[in-house]
């Protein structure tokens, strides 16, 4: 048995050091030898180091320009990377070359997935499946493309079958888990993350959905869960317009309160319900993982990103709950300012460490001390002329424009 033998032997049993220590010997010998550099590729990719991984997939191709394995390896790491245009290239490519591998297929699927055309991922899936019925990634991404698209019967009848043909499957069970959570079955959920993490404890989709799942078990969380389902499964295009929606919706109760002030008791009341619930979905995830971060179990599932994310978040809240304090004691305008700033100001603080790509962190972190600055000004203004005044409403302004500046930049 050869070096590329074994590395690929061991590969197969997840033991990644000592694969790479065998492709490492083979690249000594031979430096140019495209199939080891797109294996130590694969390796990067298995160890969650995407970055490694496209870089390892690039040079593989350049040694061999018709390499559809190299450009499967760049396709997975560009989707890690949530470069889904790059990505779809790189599959698109590979499944030139090699029209027969049905987990092409499922990677192409996957990637349509991510950028919400469940109708197309789905007939790609078929696509793979048709070609080998026991592609787990294909069956995968059908059955999340069915769950996306509304028809939930459909869907777990082909991740049930999955799981029949392969019940050791990670992923698999990883995908009940999302699919069960969207459903609203949050107990039948963590039986199936469990699964997954029992199997393979560096599963991120499973560690996430396990995080999302704990949380489920609140009632609060599980409302704002459906509204995120019911929101994330909608194209960039249709987001918009139920923004573009809800703030039409808020002028014409303003209009209307004004014009008639026999309403106004009602309107006024029903518009700052509905401001309410907005912001509510906005910050409700940094503020549950920051609740998640002060049980000593759920703390584990947590990333260190989401970790520092709850520290900040964790100030404000802590600071909010403080002023609504204030507010009830004294009745004074300052602490309901600050109420309101130290509230909102969970939104941009929470998208800091949200995005693995260093520009947009630091888009939402100066955009955080920005509103900070301007925020802490409107407070002191506050307790000092009461609200509505100048920086306060340049405040309020920021937190609007930042709900369309973080849909923008998360698109790119």
């Amino acid at each position: 048995m050869d070096f590329l033998e074994r590395a690929e032997l061991l590969i197969s049993q997840k033991r990644y050091d000592m694969a790479e220590e065998q492709l490492n010997n083979l690249l000594a010998e031979a430096p140019d030898h495209s199939v080891a550099l797109a294996y130590k590729g694969l390796i990067k990719l298995n160890t969650r180091k995407p970055k490694e991984a496209l870089e390892f997939g690039g040079n593989a191709l350049r040694l061999d320009p018709e390499s559809d394995f190299a450009l499967y390896i760049m396709a997975a790491a560009y989707m890690e990377l949530s470069d889904m245009k790059k990505a779809q290239e790189a599959i698109l490519r590979a499944i030139a070359i090699q029209p027969y591998f049905a987990d092409y297929y499922g990677i192409h699927a996957s990637i349509k997935l991510n950028m919400r055309d469940y109708k197309e991922a789905a007939e790609i899936a078929k696509k793979g499946l048709e070609i080998n019925p026991e592609s787990m990634i294909c069956r995968n991404a059908l059955s999340t493309a069915q769950l996306k698209m509304g028809d939930k019967e459909a869907s777990f009848e082909t991740i049930e079958k999955a799981l029949q043909k392969d019940p050791e499957n990670t992923m698999t069970h990883a995908n009940y888990g999302w699919g069960q959570l969207e459903k609203g079955s949050h107990k039948k959920a963590l039986e199936h993350f469990k699964e997954a993490l029992a199997r393979d404890p560096e599963n991120e989709y499973a560690r996430a959905g396990m995080l999302e799942a704990l949380k489920a078990k609140f009632f609060l969380y599980r409302v704002f869960l459906k509204y995120y389902f019911w929101m994330s499964n909608l194209k960039p295009q249709v987001q918009w317009a139920v923004i573009l929606i809800f703030v039409f919706t808020q002028k014409i109760i303003g209009s209307v309160s004004r014009s008639s002030p026999e309403l106004a008791a009602i309107l006024v009341p029903l518009s700052h319900l509905l401001i309410f619930f907005v912001v509510s979905t906005w910050v409700i995830h940094p503020v549950f993982n920051f609740f998640m971060s002060l049980n000593r179990y759920a703390r584990y599932l947590l990333t260190d990103e989401a970790k520092d994310s709850a520290i900040v978040v964790g100030v404000a809240f802590s600071l909010f709950v403080l002023s609504i304090i204030g507010w009830l004691v004294t009745q004074s305008e300052g602490f309901a300012a600050s109420a309101i700033v130290c509230f909102t100001l969970i939104l941009p603080f929470g998208k800091i460490w949200e995005s693995s790509k260093k520009w947009k962190r630091l888009v939402f972190a100066g955009y955080s001390i920005a509103a900070t600055i301007v925020g802490t000004l409107g407070i002191l203004e506050a307790f000092e002329r009461g609200l509505g005044h100048d920086y306060f409403y340049g405040y309020v302004i920021m937190i609007v424009a930042f709900t369309w500046i973080s849909n923008f930049v998360g698109q790119k």
